[in-house]
Parts: structure tokens; C-alpha cells; sequence
């Protein structure tokens, strides 16, 4: 049968001139739909975080209506799964939802990603356009439910794993016994062929560019999932779980060529929780790029695990194409980034690590976070001096977001530490959203008020050091730090 997919558009609350870098086309839906296919079914894809959605500035939500209703209409699928990977889109995916029912009151719906995996309970009981809910990855769910909606056996229902569902007498049903994807291998190649690449083009002329290649697009990729790590503020396992999966090197790589020489691309996203944990698998991943004649340039925006890096990874790894690197520091205090926060990360060993990036001429980012329970002056003063220390070309301090099913979420609401009286009932609706920019957190041992004094202090350092990539103007390079009211901090990457 016929199934749509649908990614929303991520609106930051830019200006709307603002010219974004981060349109992506969404890896989940490109894996959903090439298992869709791999089982006989027929996907259609309606990936709306593009450039041309973009351009219909404020009026984009009823453009994307629109798009929706034609695809719809156009189609005829019986199934439409809309993604929802972070909170912050969810309000605009609950609006599609409504819209697709109003006019297809039987179509079936179903919603998956991080927001839907923490609160698919109350999405299911507030939320009537929606009638299915994949918890955590969604590739085994999609096909299991695709062949229940099809037979129209709604026993089938129960017994898909990691899903929760509405019966036809409105009570809600779930399933929450984890089924993860332990062998990568078994997902085809992503569905490339589904998407009109044109509509990702964007112009990245600022972009660190030693290979003076053609930039115009970029491609999410992924060589694993999940990170055995235990950060206190991480939920990524809530989706991924926490064994560190591998795919094939090979695979990997055909990816690659094929984009580079079907679609035109030449810039690439490792967006990997944990690229680096096992240095033989990602050396070889560079060695066969090296050896087919690959010349791209790619960086890795989520943060590279500090203590995995040698020399000879980072010096492979450069010479495969790395560009930039983002390093996961988290904080400048001993105490809060390895007793607090959990990252067993030595001083000695990010200052080891950041000398090795300049040395291969790779461009460094540092991603730093404020506002722990457990911050004071002094701690936030070790952070600036650190930043100040290790003069990164980027460094962002964070604001810190306590998202739910997370060790910070529990603490926080034990002690009673959210600010503005967050109604803990309706954050399934109103969530707090993981590009915050006002503090939510009250420390322990600070007042509000210094925490935005800090704020001021950390802008100032952001680009001071800007040194590798001698393109210096109001972009970052690599990625642009958007800012807006609502958002004045690092916007992250959703794909």
C-alpha cells in the first residue's frame, strides 16, 4: 500500500531574510522509506525543512498545508507517518495532523521520533487526529504497522513492539518491550531517489572550504546509533537505546558515492551520537573513502567523544575529508563535567585533543552548557577561562534543558528547581524546548540574574579565536549560530 511521509519545517524564529544552512533531508524518513520498500509497500516522501518552504517566510505553515492536502490527494496513501524528532516541531506536526483529518477523517496517522517516544501517552489521549505512536526507532514498527493497516486486523496492533495505539473503543494500548535494530546491515541504502535534492540547495559560500569544491548541498549521514555513555542531560537513548550499533563500512560509503556523483553532493554530516567509539571501524570508514577517490569535505555537528581521539584517528580522518569538528566539553569545572554531569573527561585530555584538531587544520567547535543545579560564579568563571584557554574557532555555552526521561529531569523535579512554574501536565503540549533560550533551571546557589550576566560574557568569547577558516563574517562557517528572541543561542541540527 501506499504510504506518506512527512517531515516538518523547522521554524527557528530567524528573519526571515536570514539565508539558513541547515536544511537537511531527513535521514528518518529516508530509512523509513527504503524499508517501506524493501517490504513491497510504496512510500512517498513530503520533506518540508527546505529551502523553498522557507522562502514562504511567515506564511510557510499554510503552504505546507497545502502540500500536504496535494500530496494527499495525489497519492491516496492509507497510512501517513508524520515526524516529530524533537519537541519543537511538534506544534506544527499536531497542526498537520488536524488539518489531514479534517479533510480524510479515516486516513490513519501515526507520529515517531523523541518528542512522541516521551509523552505518547498523552499525545494519544489528548491528541484524537492521532492514532499511532512509534516509540523509540522506527523502522521494525513502520512495516509491522503498515501490514496491520493494510489487512485492517487491528489484533495485529497489539502485538507490534515499541508502539502505542488508540482501539477502535478509544482506550489506549502500548507495547513498550524495546526492539531494536541490532544487525544495521539488514536496512537498505536510504530512498535518495524519493527527494528533489534542488529543494536543499543553499548557499554555502562562507562555508571552510581547503578543496574549493562546489557547495550547494548537504546529507545527513549515520555510521551507528546510540552511545553507551550515561550524560545526565542526554536522552538520545530514549530513541536509540544504549548499544552502540555499527553499520557496514561498505554501505557507508556507497551512500556516499552515490550522492556525491548521482546528486551532486560534496558536503557531509556525520551526525552520529558516537562516530569515534570505536577508532578501528571509523579509520577504515576513512581508508575507503581515501582509497575509491571520494574528495569531499565532511564535519561532525553533534559533538565528537573527547576521550576516543588519538592522533592517528584525527590525522585519518583529515585526510579523508574532515573539515570540522565539534568536541563535547560540556563544562570548564572538574566537578560538574565529571560528577554532575558523568563525562570521566580529564582537563589534560580536551586540551590534548583541540592542539591535535589545529595541528590538521580543523576548523573546532566546542559545545560548553550553563545553568546546572549545581553551577555558582566560580563554576561558570572555570568554563570562560577554559574557552579562553583553548581558543576553539566556535564555542557556544548552552542554556541547559532538563528533557524528560533523563537522570537532570528527575532531579529537577524532585527538588523543585523549574523556573515560571512549568505545568509538568502539559509539556506533552507546551514542551520545554531543546533550542531554549530563557533559563528554566533555578541553581542551587545563584540567582537568575547572573546566569544571563554570564550569558553576555560567553556571546563575547563565541568567535574570538575564529582562526581556521579565513572566511570571518556574521557566519559561523559550518553550521551559522542562529539567534532570534526566543532563541538568542546555538541552533542544533534536526534531521
Amino acid at each position: 500500500m501506499k504510504v506518506l511521509l512527512i517531515a516538518p519545517y523547522v521554524n527557528l524564529n530567524v528573519d526571515s531574510n536570514v539565508y539558513r544552512e541547515d536544511f537537511y533531508p531527513s535521514a528518518a524518513l529516508l530509512h523509513l522509506a527504503a524499508m517501506l520498500r524493501a517490504n513491497q509497500h510504496e512510500p512517498v516522501i513530503i520533506d518540508l525543512n527546505n529551502a523553498v518552504v522557507h522562502n514562504q517566510k511567515k506564511n510557510y505553515l499554510d503552504y505546507c498545508k497545502k502540500i500536504i492536502l496535494d500530496g494527499i490527494n495525489k497519492h491516496k496513501p492509507e497510512l501517513v507517518g508524520l515526524n516529530c524528532l524533537f519537541s519543537g516541531v511538534f506544534p506544527d506536526v499536531l497542526e498537520f495532523a488536524e488539518t489531514i483529518k479534517s479533510h480524510y477523517p479515516d486516513l490513519k496517522t501515526a507520529i515517531g521520533g523523541i518528542h512522541a517516544t516521551s509523552y505518547y501517552k498523552e499525545i494519544l489521549i489528548n491528541c484524537k487526529n492521532i492514532d499511532y505512536v512509534a516509540i523509540g526507532e522506527g523502522e521494525k514498527t513502520i512495516i509491522s504497522l503498515a501490514k496491520a493497516v493494510e489487512s485492517k486486523d487491528e489484533n495485529l496492533l497489539s502485538k507490534i513492539k515499541s508502539f502505542a495505539y488508540r482501539d477502535k473503543d478509544g482506550n489506549i494500548k502500548f507495547n513498550t518491550e524495546r526492539e531494536f535494530i541490532d544487525d544495521l546491515d539488514t536496512l537498505p541504502m536510504p530512498a535518495w531517489d524519493l527527494i528533489d535534492i534542488n529543494k536543499f540547495e543553499m548557499k554555502l559560500d562562507n562555508y571552510y572550504n581547503p578543496k574549493n569544491l562546489p557547495l550547494k548541498f548537504k546529507a545527513a549521514l549515520f555510521s551507528s546509533r546510540a552511545c553507551p555513555l550515561a550524560c545526565n542531560f542526554c536522552d538520545m537513548f530514549l530513541v536509540m537505546g544504549k548499544k552502540h550499533r555499527k553499520r557496514n563500512i561498505t554501505t557507508i560509503v556507497d551512500e556516499i558515492e552515490l550522492l556525491k556523483k548521482e546528486l551532486g553532493v560534496n558536503y557531509f554530516s556525520f551526525m552520529d551520537d558516537q562516530l569515534t567509539l570505536n577508532r578501528a571501524h571509523v579509520i577504515e570508514l576513512c581508508n575507503q573513502i581515501i582509497k575509491r577517490g571520494l574528495n569531499i569535505h565532511f564535519d561532525t555537528p553533534n559533538g565528537i567523544w573527547i576521550n576516543s581521539l588519538r592522533e592517528e584517528v584525527i590525522a585519518k580522518m583529515a585526510e579523508a575529508g574532515l573539515v570540522s569538528a565539534s568536541i563535547a566539553i560540556e563544562h570548564g569545572d572538574e566537578y560538574i563535567r565529571n560528577k554532575v554531569i558523568g563525562k570521566s573527561l580529564e582537563r589534560k585530555k580536551i586540551f590534548e585533543v583541540a592542539g591535535l584538531l589545529k595541528k590538521h587544520k580543523i576548523m573546532t567547535s566546542g559545545f560548553f552548557i550553563m545553568g546546572f543545579p549545581e553551577d555558582t560564579n566560580e563554576t561558570l568563571q572555570r568554563s570562560f577561562d577554559m574557552m579562553n584557554e583553548l581558543q576553539l574557532d566556535r564555542m557556544a555555552a548552552d542554556t541547559l534543558v532538563p528533557l524528560p526521561g533523563t537522570a537532570l529531569f528527575k532531579q529537577v523535579i524532585k527538588e523543585k528547581l523549574l523556573l515560571n512554574n512549568w505545568n509538568l501536565d502539559e509539556l506533552w503540549k507546551t514542551p520545554i524546548s531543546k533550542q531554549q533560550g530563557d533559563f528554566v533551571i533555578k541553581p542551587y546557589n545563584m540567582k537568575v540574574d547572573d546566569l544571563n550576566k554570564w550569558r553576555e560574557k560567553f556571546e563575547k568569547v563565541r568567535h574570538k579565536y575564529w582562526a581556521t577558516n579565513p572566511r570571518k563574517s556574521i557566519y559561523s562557517g559550518q553550521g551559522r549560530d542562529y539567534k532570534s528572541k526566543s532563541n538568542p543561542l546555538l541552533i542544533e541540527t534536526v534531521v
